[in-house]
């Protein structure tokens, strides 16, 4: 992920926050901490994975600050990454799991707590300590075969330095001692079992046309593999999902930083590189939590200020946001526009002067990997627009887009990533940014149409911007963003798109 910019942080460590930014160092914790979701099909209770994914909640006392945090999946969602988690049945090599008989008698609980002790570490029926899970969830939690085979073999499936230890030798009357453990965890967590079966059926019902692959894009959209181990699986993501924290004291306000940490709400609608979907997760941070982060962070002193415009020349900004600038083709303001940038209505709220102003001015020097283009305008207009920015100060909040509704997909190259949110993958205008424009794209793949479209138009197109072709006005212009040997080659991938060259008269 590159080198660190900022200095170790033992909470940043252990919440895993570079595992998903850049500017921060790997976290070398949370993997080893995080559980392997390679079996989780075989490990745990469906209904209680569906559970655990909306509202998740602290079952691991022994790892310390690090935890899942809460994603705030809809219940589509939730279903969809349960489907996907219990297709996963790779158990480490030579493990098997079997059909067995649980029955429990009235000494077994003397059998946990006296000849076992596993209440040294865990707490059961409010008695031991409460040092690593509590085992009166169990039932709820772990599927009994499952169960069964780690309390025969738990080196199989813990880490080494796991104080975890092995009671049983692999014979028929540890097979009926475990037997009997299993069968008392079972029935002790038995109702909550019930109702936890009783709401995932019917949300199983309203969902039905929900998939384990969809699920399996969620996971994905979700860089759940930074964390956890899943066998088969490959990152959509080369270094990281979520932005350079080492910058982030010259960019937003402390004020909102401290309100998002606490409680995060959407930035960029459908994943921080559009169309991936990712999220920021709420870690539910304790207040003393957020002032280790926000000292981490650090803060700066700066002096841009820029001044308040009056009613006339706000009107005036508003005019050529909705008749000229390409801007909410991509940002939402007061209600309206695109969901692949952040939201301009919060925006005084959130960033600093300087970096509304220089985000304007040159977007690629303050935010290299956005592919918000460089937007040609009379310099006269270019303070009134930052500082229109720079007082919106909307409290309303955006909502992320719904990962069933909207299929996240990784950036594999430079058309997915600058030119499918609006077009669509395949060219056909059907990109999640689609609807929310008032003009729909282009279909890229109608030959009748395009086909009569010679390069040099296409070329013009991509270079200048919607307007300057007649076209709608929020397709911004790239001849700033893109070079022109990137701009030939998207002209080259919307002839593949129609199926089509281009008319005889523009070939001479």
């Amino acid at each position: 992920m590159g080198q660190s910019n900022l200095p170790e942080n033992n909470l940043v460590n252990e919440l895993g926050c570079g595992n998903c930014h850049s500017g921060v160092k790997n976290s070398s914790l949370i993997k080893k901490k995080a559980p392997d979701l390679s079996y989780s099909g075989l490990k745990y209770n469906e209904a209680y994975v569906y559970d655990y994914l909306k509202s998740p909640q602290t079952v691991r006392q022994h790892i310390g600050n690090s935890r899942m945090p809460n994603f705030n999946f809809s219940d589509d969602e939730a279903y969809a990454l349960t489907l996907y988690l219990m297709s996963k049945t790779s158990l480490p090599k030579g493990r098997k799991l079997k059909k067995r008989k649980y029955q429990s008698t009235d000494n077994t609980f003397e059998l946990i707590n006296t000849e076992y002790q596993c209440t040294a570490c865990h707490s059961l029926n409010g008695s031991g300590v409460n040092r690593s899970i509590d085992l009166s969830i169990a039932g709820r939690r772990l599927n009994p075969e499952w169960l069964f085979d780690i309390i025969l073999k738990p080196s199989a499936y813990v880490p080494r330095a796991s104080p975890m230890p092995t009671f049983f030798n692999e014979n028929e009357e540890a097979y009926e001692k475990i037997s009997e453990i299993v069968g008392y965890l079972n029935n002790l967590d038995k109702p909550n079992l019930k109702k936890l079966n009783s709401n995932y059926k019917k949300v199983s019902k309203v969902n039905a046309i929900v998939t384990a692959e969809m699920g399996q894009n969620i996971f994905l959209s979700q860089n759940c593999i930074s964390c956890h181990k899943m066998d088969s699986e490959e990152s959509w993501f080369i270094n990281h999902n979520a932005p350079d924290l080492s910058a982030q004291k010259m960019k937003t306000k402390t004020e909102w930083l401290l309100s998002y940490l606490n409680e995060p709400s959407p930035i960029r609608p459908n994943g921080y590189f559009p169309g991936t979907g990712s999220r920021m997760p709420n870690f539910n941070l304790s207040q003393n939590e957020i002032e280790k982060i926000m000292k981490w962070l650090g803060s700066a002193s700066l002096k841009t200020k820029l001044e308040p415009i009056s009613a006339f020349q706000s009107r005036k900004v508003e005019r050529l946001l909705n008749d000229y600038l390409p801007c909410l083709g991509c940002h939402e303001l007061n209600g309206k526009g695109g969901q692949i940038g952040p939201s301009l209505s919060n925006s005084g709220n959130r960033l600093f002067d300087g970096y509304i102003k220089m985000g304007i001015q040159v977007p690629h020097m303050v935010m290299p990997e956005s592919i918000m283009p460089k937007t040609a305008m009379d310099p006269k207009l270019m303070p009134l627009l930052q500082s229109y920015f720079s007082n919106a100060i909307s409290e309303e909040k955006n909502e992320y887009l719904n990962l069933i509704e909207y299929k996240p997909y990784p950036i594999s190259n430079q058309y997915s990533s600058t030119c499918a949110p609006c077009h669509g993958l395949k060219g056909r205008g059907d990109g999640f940014n689609a609807e929310f424009l008032r003009v729909p794209p282009g279909n890229l793949a109608d030959g009748k149409i395009i086909g009569q479209r010679a390069d040099d138009t296409l070329f013009e197109t991509i270079y200048g911007g919607g307007r300057i072709m007649n076209k709608s006005h929020f397709m911004p212009a790239w001849g700033e963003k893109l070079s022109r040997e990137e701009i030939v080659n998207q002209v080259s991938q919307i002839r593949k798109f129609c199926d089509c060259s281009p008319p005889e008269w523009s070939k001479n």
